[in-house]
């Protein structure tokens, strides 16, 4: 039996799990740490929502010290808390050395990374960073036609994340920005993780802006759709949203009431639309842009990647590849299919994760790549608030300062 233990019992953290047994059926949660673990236990005994993925015998304590106290019965551990928790409570178990299966973003203030990087020094590959996309069967087929060289030097990579289901960020639990850190943090550490694979450089600088024209607004931040005066003229009331058919995640999808929060409050701080402009030690840049109003089939998530001999383009909306060659009249287009969460990335790190729980190497996104991209969330926040290019600061990274590429042009930083 593996026996894992979960700091942090929520939604995703139960998903990954049943992905996890569905690959190993011996893999039991024997110990779970929560806040609110009168509702994990609530929903752990038998009928509730998540009785058959503990063990019988699983202890349940309200704080993660308690369960850490005995982590010589684990063989891994996973923390899937609120953003807010994952550095300070992943440097509590940096101590332990066991595998850490770690929910992204790693950290949401500078301090974190700081603190992070410094209690897993020389330890990151004991982390497992929950960057289920450069795990897809998608993005590996493009990843191997880059590293084919079939595109030839690459100069330019415009990626683009329009969200159909961003409602969720601004009448769920995401929409409070001291849990999760803004959406840059939330959302783009994903993209940009997998951009830096495919770029295959450091992130020198970057420049950011956000748009709030749509979300937020001048409604109490408690107000429901079924106590506001507005209910009927609103397009994005629990009325409106039964008779169209689609919330576009203003509700939890299995959730047959769809009475939610307002969307308009003026507490709402998350962006609705954000773009950024990054450089790298190669020379490459990179303009990434995310929109979070986009519905139905306008949602798309994917990148164009240009070099000199082709350009490649991918989506895992449509779940296709194109490569179109520039120097003779050939276009391929390629299509990669897959089932589960995440295009079928979680899949595939459920099962990096049981092989480093076996005790084998982690095959997978180390905590370095989590900093990386944690780092890049954090300029882009701070240069969207101040107008400017920001460095990449990068705690805890090995090795020498990144060398310029003499090709990158002067940027202009004085405005």
């Amino acid at each position: 039996m593996l026996r894992l233990a979960v700091i942090g019992f929520g939604r995703r953290s139960a998903s990954v799990i049943r992905t996890m047994q569905s690959l190993r059926p011996d893999l039991q949660v024997v110990a779970i740490a929560d806040s609110d673990v009168r509702g994990v236990r609530s929903r752990c005994r038998s009928g509730g929502r998540d009785a058959n993925i503990v063990s019988d015998e699983c202890q349940y304590f309200d704080d993660e010290d308690a369960l850490l106290a005995c982590a010589e019965n684990f063989e891994g551990i996973m923390i899937g808390t609120p953003c807010c928790e994952h550095s300070r409570i992943a440097c509590k178990v940096a101590e332990t050395g066991l595998p850490l299966f770690l929910e992204k973003p790693v950290a949401i203030t500078h301090n974190q990374l700081n603190s992070l990087a410094m209690a897993f020094k020389g330890k990151e590959s004991r982390v497992l960073v929950s960057f289920p996309l450069r795990a897809t069967p998608l993005f590996s087929a493009v990843h191997e036609i880059v590293k084919s060289g079939r595109l030839g030097r690459i100069n330019q990579v415009q990626a683009t994340n329009n969200v159909p289901y961003g409602g969720c960020y601004f009448s769920q639990w995401y929409r409070d920005y001291d849990r999760v850190g803004g959406l840059w943090l939330q959302k783009t550490t994903h993209d940009f993780d997998y951009l830096n694979y495919i770029i295959n450089a450091r992130p020198l600088m970057l420049s950011a802006v956000t748009s709030q024209r749509i979300y937020g607004g001048s409604k109490p931040h408690q107000l429901r759709c079924s106590a506001c005066t507005d209910r009927d003229v609103c397009i994005e009331s629990d009325k409106a949203i039964a008779l169209r058919g689609d919330s576009g995640g203003l509700t939890v999808p299995e959730a047959e009431d769809t009475d939610h929060l307002c969307c308009f409050s003026r507490e709402i701080r998350n962006q609705d639309a954000g773009s950024a402009l990054v450089v790298y030690e190669n020379g490459v840049h990179l303009s990434y842009t995310q929109n979070f109003v986009s519905r139905r089939s306008a949602g798309r998530r994917g990148a164009i990647v240009t070099g000199h001999l082709a350009t490649l383009s991918f989506d895992w909306t449509t779940e296709k590849i194109k490569v179109i060659e520039h120097q003779k009249s050939r276009v391929d287009e390629i299509e990669v299919c897959a089932e589960g969460g995440h295009a079928g990335g979680d899949l595939v790190l459920a099962g990096h994760f049981i092989e480093m729980m076996r005790g084998g190497p982690n095959p997978s996104t180390g905590l370095e790549a989590g900093i990386v991209s944690a780092a890049m969330c954090l300029a882009a926040r701070d240069a969207a608030n101040n107008l400017t290019f920001q460095p990449v600061s990068i705690p805890g990274i090995s090795g020498e300062a990144p060398h310029r590429d003499s090709r990158v042009n002067e940027v202009v930083t004085t405005y």
